[in-house]
């Protein structure tokens, strides 16, 4: 009998570590999984080749999988170069930066307009785009009735010379002279014909207005009728900008008299300020800009229409959570940022921004005052929580929820 049970030990012990050994190797199956470190996407249950790089799958347990803290040793954060910085209320200057096109002031634009009927006989100015000053002779017309009007101007002012109580000839002067006016012709050319003996024929008819010529609607040996526009002239001494905003970027009621600085020729030499005059209606449903309208006078000839502008609105300043732009991890379709625990963790959060610059960004959702977020380092926390986890650790977070 002794002897049975010294036998039976070794026996027993051997089943028992066989059993305890396959115990281990199943929980360890169930715990243990194996990525790829350069497609942390694959996540298999046991060891193998990538299915994509064929590269050897790495296990990672399920406690690294859980949860979205990551640690990392002192050694790990120097190499890394990981900095933190507490997070508050600051204020930001918001700079918002749109393009735009140069366009002509439309309340600038004067049309002359034929104040007589005639057949223009010469035309003084045939090419657009030239400059014209009120007073310079545009045609020539050859007028039926502007012939007789200067004939009866110019023998009642003779009469008038050598009667000049005769009230008769004062209301026939008077008549005559209502006209010529009415048809645009000047004091100095009035003076003129009073030391006429004959009317002149044809006769030069001058500009009431000054600017550059943008349309002739005329040509010479056209018959023109009183109300006809002849020609347009556009006065750039006031010009407009149509820069295009994204639709979240600007208020109607708060742009409205704002000023803008404006960059013409892409060097930051040409520049002046301009003042928002209107929002234009938007016109495509789809679109998400908007169109504004900005106002900025022109003391140079240099600046035409069709000219590319670059708009600067500085929108007020506003006291929010700000936190270093490079701390941000921007990605296609959410914002994260890496916030250090009170354990010494890192853990990736989901952060809705609002107004940026070149330094700072405006905060809104994510973070709270007095949170410790990574200000260097963030990339490698990222790719050190992907080859951890094998995931991104946004995964499954939905922003539109924030």
């Amino acid at each position: 009998m002794k002897y049975l049970i010294i036998l039976f030990i070794p026996l027993f012990l051997l089943f028992s570590c066989k059993t305890q050994d396959k115990k281990d190797m199943q929980h360890e199956q169930s715990t243990t999984h194996y990525t790829c470190s350069m497609h942390p996407q694959i996540m298999e249950t046991k060891p193998g080749l990538c299915p994509i790089c064929h590269m050897d799958l790495t296990p990672i347990s399920s406690e690294q999988m859980q949860g979205n803290a990551i640690r990392l040793s002192t050694e790990q954060i120097l190499l890394a170069n990981i900095q933190t910085k507490v997070v508050g209320f600051d204020n930001i200057q918001n700079q918002i930066y749109a393009t735009g096109v140069v366009k002509e002031n439309e309340n600038s634009i004067t049309y002359l307009n034929a104040r007589i009927e005639g057949r223009v006989e010469k035309l003084y100015v045939k090419t657009t785009g030239i400059s014209v000053k009120k007073g310079q002779i545009l045609y020539e017309i050859y007028s039926e009735m502007l012939t007789a009007t200067q004939s009866e101007f110019i023998t009642n002012w003779k009469l008038l010379e050598q009667n000049p109580n005769d009230e008769l000839l004062k209301r026939i002067y008077k008549t005559a002279l209502n006209k010529l006016v009415l048809w645009g012709i000047t004091n100095v050319q009035i003076e003129q014909l009073k030391n006429r003996e004959k009317p002149l024929i044809p006769y030069p008819i001058a500009s009431t207005a000054s600017g550059i010529i943008k349309k002739i609607n005329i040509s010479e040996g056209t018959t023109v009728m009183e109300g006809q526009n002849i020609i347009e002239l556009v006065d750039y001494s006031s010009m407009w900008v149509d820069a295009e905003f994204y639709a979240n970027e600007i208020q109607t009621q708060e742009a409205i008299g704002k000023i803008v600085q404006i960059q013409l020729d892409g060097k930051g030499k040409n520049q002046r300020t301009g003042r928002i005059i209107e929002i234009l209606p938007q016109v495509a449903t789809s679109s998400t800009v908007t169109v504004v309208r900005i106002s900025f006078e022109n003391s140079s000839a240099n600046i035409q229409p069709g000219m590319q502008a670059n708009i600067v609105f500085q929108k007020e300043s506003s006291k929010s959570i700000l936190v270093p732009s490079n701390a941000v991890l921007k990605g296609a379709t959410e914002n994260t940022m890496w916030v250090k625990n009170s354990d010494g963790s890192f853990e990736s959060k989901m952060v809705h921004t609002g107004a940026t610059n070149s330094k700072s960004t405006e905060v809104l959702n994510g973070l709270k005052v007095g949170d410790e977020i990574v200000v260097s380092g963030a990339y490698l926390l990222q790719s050190e929580y992907i080859f951890k986890k094998g995931t991104n650790p946004m995964a499954g977070h939905d922003m539109s929820k924030m």
